[in-house]
C-alpha cells in the first residue's frame, strides 16, 4: 500500500482510492480503535462544503460508531474549529473532511488528537499499517451519532470573541472578507459585524463544486479589486477549511504569512508578550523576513514545511508565534493549530489598536525577490554526496554573501529537485538560480 498521509492528513479524489466508502469506513474503524485509549469515548467529526464531504463523513462516522465510540457530527465546520472544540469537550480525537484549498473534486481526512493538534506521524504509521491488513470492520453500532451543529458553532465563537478582549470591536473599519465558498462563509461575515465592522462578504454562496474555485486565499483577484472598488481598509481571504488567511492592504498588495507573522510578533515584543522573543516559520520564509526580524531583535528558528512540524518546534523552545508563509498561523496562547478566523482577528485588533493603515505597519519587511525552478531528476541522490551541485550551491551562496539565500530540496511527492534563490533584485536572483540548474544531471 502506498502511504496515505502527507504533510496534512490523507488527500485524493474524491470517490477514487483511499477515498472509496468502504475504504473510507475502515479508516474510521482502524483510527478509532488506534485513538480511543484517551479522552471520553467521542470522535468530534466536521466537513467543508464540498459535495462529496456528507458522504464520506458518514461513511467514517459509521466505522467509529462500529469501534464503539459516539460521534459528535458539528456538520459544516471548519478545521480549527473541530480542533478546538475536540480539546474543549475532552473527546478521543477530531477529525475534519476537508482538502484545505484544492478544488472540490479532491477531498481529504484530517485527525486531530486530544490536545487539538495534528496526530503524530508515529500514529499515522501505526493506522496505515492496520490498514493495510485485512481486518473486517464489525457492523454493530456500538456508538451513536451526536447532532449538535449550533452548539459547536456557538462555543467556537465565543472562544472567537475570547481572544479580543483588549478591544472594543472594530468599529469605523470597513472590510472585505473572501470566504472561499468554503467552512468560513457564514460565520466569519457574522463575527466581524457582530464586533460593528463595516463588512462585504464575497464567495459566500457555496454549492459543493465551487469551493476555492477563483476565489479564497489561492486566488485574490477578486479580493484585491472588490477591496479598491470598495475603497475598504484592508481585505481578508480564508481558504476552503479555515486553516489560514492571508490579506490585502488598501492598495490590492498582498500581505502573506510573513507579513501578518511580522506584524504580530513586533506588536507582541513591545507589548512584552513575546515569550522568548522568538517566533518559528519554515524554510520557505522570504530572506527579507529573517532580515526584518534580526533588525527587530526577534530570534526566528525554522522547522520543515507543514503546520504541524511548526508546532512542534514552537513546544520544544516554548514559542507561542508561529506559522507559514501560505498563511497557517499559530497563536499558540489561543489555539494549538492554524486558524484562519482567529489570525484575522488577532491581525485586524493589532491594525485597529496600532491606528496605522495595513501598507504602514507592512513597511516592517521588505521582499526580497525569490526564483523558484523545478528540475525533473531520475533519482533523488543526497544533494551533499553530489559534488557538482553542492559546490554550485556553495558559489552562489558566497556571491550572495548576507544579500540572499539558497534552498535546493527535493519534492516530497514528484520526482523534481527544487531551487529556491533570493537575492537583491530579479535578474541577478533569476541568473542564480539557473547556475544551480544547469548543473543537475542525474
Amino acid at each position: 500500500m502506498k502511504k496515505l498521509f502527507g504533510t496534512d492528513g490523507m488527500r485524493g479524489i474524491a470517490g477514487k482510492y483511499p477515498l472509496t466508502p468502504d475504504f473510507i469506513k475502515k479508516i474510521g474503524y482502524v483510527t478509532a480503535n488506534i485513538l480511543k485509549t484517551s479522552g471520553k469515548k467521542e470522535f468530534v467529526i466536521g466537513r467543508d462544503t464540498r459535495e462529496s464531504s456528507l458522504d464520506i463523513s458518514k461513511a467514517i462516522s459509521e466505522g467509529m460508531i462500529s469501534a464503539g465510540l459516539d460521534v459528535l457530527d458539528c456538520e459544516i465546520i471548519s478545521t480549527p474549529a473541530i480542533a478546538y472544540i475536540t480539546v474543549e469537550r475532552g473527546s478521543t480525537a477530531g477529525c475534519v473532511i476537508s482538502a484545505s484549498h484544492n478544488s472540490a473534486e479532491f477531498n481529504g481526512i484530517k485527525f486531530f488528537s486530544n490536545l487539538g493538534i495534528k496526530i503524530a506521524d508515529s500514529l499515522e504509521d501505526k493506522i496505515e499499517r492496520e490498514l493495510d491488513k485485512d481486518l473486517p470492520v464489525e457492523e454493530k453500532n456500538k456508538g451513536k451519532i451526536l447532532n449538535e451543529k449550533d452548539y459547536a458553532k456557538d462555543i467556537y465563537e465565543k472562544f472567537l470573541y475570547s481572544t479580543i478582549r483588549d478591544v472594543s470591536g472594530f468599529n469605523g473599519m470597513k472590510i472585505v472578507i473572501d470566504c472561499a465558498n468554503g467552512t468560513n462563509y457564514k460565520i466569519a461575515p457574522e463575527v466581524f459585524s457582530n464586533l460593528k465592522a463595516n463588512i462585504t462578504a464575497i464567495s459566500t454562496e457555496p454549492d459543493g463544486k465551487n469551493i476555492n474555485k477563483k476565489c479564497g486565499a489561492l486566488h485574490l483577484q477578486n479580493l484585491k479589486d472588490t477591496v479598491i472598488s470598495c475603497k475598504a481598509d484592508f481585505g481578508i481571504a480564508y481558504d476552503g477549511d479555515g486553516d489560514r488567511c492571508i490579506f490585502v492592504d488598501e492598495n490590492g498588495e498582498v500581505m502573506d504569512g510573513d507579513y501578518l507573522i511580522a506584524i504580530a510578533a513586533d506588536y507582541l515584543k513591545k507589548n512584552k508578550k513575546l515569550r522568548n522573543n522568538s517566533v518559528v516559520t519554515t524554510v520557505m520564509s522570504n530572506f527579507g523576513f529573517y532580515k526584518a526580524m534580526k533588525k527587530e531583535g526577534i530570534k526566528v528558528l525554522s522547522s520543515a514545511v507543514g503546520d504541524k512540524y511548526v508546532y512542534e518546534e514552537m513546544i520544544n523552545n516554548d514559542i507561542i508565534l508561529g506559522g507559514e508563509q501560505s498563511g497557517h498561523i499559530i497563536f499558540r496562547d489561543f489555539l494549538n493549530t492554524g486558524d484562519g478566523l482567529l489570525t484575522s482577528l488577532q491581525i485586524t485588533s493589532i491594525i485597529k489598536k496600532s491606528g496605522k493603515s495595513l501598507s504602514e505597519l507592512s513597511k516592517i519587511i521588505k521582499k526580497y525577490p525569490q526564483v523558484l525552478l523545478n528540475v525533473k531528476v531520475d533519482r533523488k541522490l543526497p544533494i551533499a554526496e553530489n559534488s557538482k551541485l553542492a559546490n554550485a550551491i556553495k558559489t552562489i551562496e558566497k556571491k550572495l554573501k548576507d544579500n540572499g539565500r539558497v534552498l535546493v530540496r527535493y519534492s516530497g511527492t514528484e520526482p523534481l529537485l527544487r531551487i529556491m534563490v533570493e537575492g537583491p533584485d530579479d535578474e541577478v536572483t533569476k541568473c542564480y538560480a539557473q547556475e544551480i540548474a544547469d548543473v543537475v544531471d542525474f
